[in-house]
């Protein structure tokens, strides 16, 4: 029996005619996903290579570190903790400590987190999370209240979920205390709620989520300026008689720029804030965050993911019964 013929080379296929959008038609306008480029790790490479070397021979300090600031972060709770992340001046960097509390809280235990985003308007913690920022808060509110006395099940259809398993409550309300409502009906279902203030504390909002919530972190920048405004308001808290609000805040500075954490001593820094009674994480300064793009666990710098480990475990053993 004779072999089968071999096929000769296809014909090309032809190019498709070019179409052009008729005129006067508007141009194609890019998603919020399609502009900007993938953000760096936030260890360079050959920090990387070094790390991965140096584990062959010996457990790193960071490392053993990382491992018992875990278990603090996993430490039981019988009642649902909610922790607010607020700070004094905006540009502090607020949004990112919050998707990074949330993240870590998220990946280190085995019940439920929630990340919910308190601004009225266009909040950018979603976004940063790679959730789906709609349907708005205004429209998923009433149907979150209904589903309180349910299961997570009943919110599977209402709320996002990060690829780490995340539960994210978009923004966009305009009922400054809807946030607060919605997330204080859900606190049974969810181990841990991190909510994203708005910038400032007067304001109402960022008020009535302080307010509720067991613990606060106080994000400031890792610059002279920073650590100014944000002690000056943690005095004039004391100094108003409301010093023992203070037990349950955590400050953290936020290292976003490279240079402005060059002017500031630390070891000041802190000896000032830690004055009134409360705490302070310096989070250092990581290329992949300071991008301000979307946020992915796996390419955050070791020292960073440390300090935000460690700043989660303080905010949770500061909780305290409303």
């Amino acid at each position: 029996m004779s072999a089968p013929p071999v096929p000769g080379p296809a014909p090309p296929v032809p190019a498709p005619p070019r179409t052009l959008p008729p005129a006067g038609a508007p141009a194609s306008v890019p998603d919020e996903l399609s502009i900007g480029r993938r953000p760096p790790f936030g260890d360079s490479a050959l920090r990387r290579t070094w790390r991965s070397a140096s584990r062959m021979f010996a457990s790193g300090r960071q490392t053993r570190e990382l491992v018992d600031l875990a278990a603090e972060v996993q430490a039981p709770v019988h009642t649902g903790r909610r922790i607010a992340v607020a700070s004094v001046q905006g540009g502090a960097g607020k949004t990112t400590v919050a998707a990074l509390l949330a993240s870590v809280f998220a990946a280190r235990r085995a019940d439920p987190v929630l990340a919910a985003d308190a601004d009225p308007y266009e909040g950018s913690l979603t976004w940063r999370l790679g959730a789906p920022s709609e349907p708005s808060l205004q429209r998923l509110g009433p149907g979150l209240l209904a589903a309180r006395g349910g299961d997570l099940r009943a919110l599977e259809p209402l709320l996002p979920r990060t690829g780490t398993g995340l539960w994210v409550l978009p923004s966009g309300t305009t009922d400054p205390n809807l946030c607060t409502s919605v997330t204080r009906a859900l606190s049974r279902l969810f181990a841990v709620t991190v909510t994203d203030c708005p910038p400032g504390l007067e304001a109402r909002t960022p008020a009535g989520v302080m307010a509720d919530a067991h613990a606060v972190v106080l994000v400031a920048a890792a610059t002279p300026d920073g650590v100014r405004g944000t002690y000056q308001t943690l005095r004039r808290i004391v100094d108003d008689g409301y010093g023992s609000w203070l037990t349950r805040v955590v400050v953290v500075l936020s290292a976003s720029n490279p240079h402005g954490r060059a002017t500031l001593i630390h070891s000041a820094a802190r000896e000032l804030i830690e004055q009134t009674g409360v705490p302070m994480v310096v989070l250092p300064y990581d290329r992949h965050l300071a991008a301000g793009a979307l946020i992915t666990p796996s390419r955050i710098g070791e020292a960073t993911l440390v300090e935000a480990t460690r700043a989660a475990a303080l905010a949770l053993s500061r909780a305290r019964r409303m």
